[in-house]
């Protein structure tokens, strides 16, 4: 984005990560906070575009996350979150399965096995949230992406079943704030 000509602006928690990444983005301590989202300090109504790719489900609570970024987001801005969606086909079919070999074992939520996702959304989650917090959806998608753990020959029957159903692995939503009256 910053090569595209935008001011851009982030956090990254991590110390190793924060310091690779103002050596590959050329951005300053300023612009890219070494920070979790709860310590960060943007002012209010700042930005136009505020992006979580990759992040909410890793976050203990996505809501107060959410609302912290309306608080940085100016009225009418938006928010584009990409997240895991549980109605994800492969991922019920796998948990079913560990369920008929006994064990308690699932393939899509775990604070055990990386990649470390402890929730799973719905549109609905983010709809019912928006009303408590100050947002509305404006668009969604869900991707089926990369369909795994089958044969190959299944593959593409599995790849349209999910797409034609909504059941793909990754949810995206744009969401926008809503301005006080």
């Amino acid at each position: 984005m910053k090569a595209a000509g935008f001011d851009v602006s982030g956090i990254e928690p991590s110390e190793p990560f924060h310091k690779k990444a103002l050596e590959f983005t050329g951005l300053s301590s300023e612009q890219l906070q070494n920070s979790s989202i709860e310590g960060a300090n943007f002012s209010p109504d700042h930005f136009d575009f505020i992006s979580f790719g990759a992040v909410l489900e890793h976050l203990y609570d996505p809501s107060a996350a959410i609302k912290k970024a309306l608080y940085w987001l100016k009225p009418n801005g938006v928010i584009q979150i990409e997240v895991p969606s549980s109605k994800h086909l492969i991922a019920k079919i796998l948990n079913l399965y560990f369920r008929a070999i006994g064990t308690n074992y699932v393939t899509n939520i775990s604070p055990m096995h990386s990649p470390f996702h402890i929730y799973e959304f719905t549109l609905d989650s983010f709809i019912k949230d928006g009303m408590r917090a100050g947002y509305k959806v404006d668009y969604h998608y869900i991707d089926v992406a990369t369909v795994s753990h089958i044969p190959k020959f299944l593959k593409p029957v599995f790849s349209k079943w999910m797409g034609a159903r909504g059941t793909g692995m990754q949810l995206t939503v744009w969401l926008r704030k809503v301005p006080k009256d």
